[in-house]
């Protein structure tokens, strides 16, 4: 399955750098800052939307949706044990609530991170594929 997606990612890329072949200097540089993705939008994704909508965004969407699950599985978790839905419980069920707030901040720690990484490596690969002459 993963070979799959990389074999995807390949072929896009091998596309990519044959149609480079054919752009004048200028047009490549424009096709570049088009289609490469932009780190503020990874970051608020992650800050706004569930944590996975970076990585989504990113290109991991099989890592990106495991984690909006995770994400949203905490999240409701936390509200519910808060008192915040259907349920209201007792001072108890409140305090234990708060447990979960450090993995909540993890997880959304982590996904900023491998959003960045991740954008960091499609762009530095879509930079060699259009700029350099050799096949990738």
């Amino acid at each position: 399955m993963i070979e799959a997606f990389s074999m995807r990612e390949d072929e896009k890329f091998q596309i990519i750098w044959e149609n480079a072949q054919k752009m004048p200097e200028m047009e490549k540089a424009m096709f570049y800052e088009l289609e490469r993705k932009k780190p503020i939008v990874g970051q608020l994704l992650v800050l706004f939307f569930f944590a996975g909508g970076g990585l989504i965004y990113a290109g991991k969407a099989a890592k990106g949706a495991i984690l909006m699950v995770a994400d949203f599985v905490l999240l409701g978790t936390f509200l519910s044990l808060r008192g915040i839905g259907p349920i209201t419980p007792g001072d108890t069920f409140g305090t234990a609530g708060l447990v979960l707030i450090p993995p909540i901040l993890a997880l959304y720690v982590y996904t900023a991170l491998d959003v960045r990484r991740s954008m960091d490596e499609y762009n530095r690969r879509l930079y060699a594929t259009v700029f350099d002459r050799s096949p990738p």
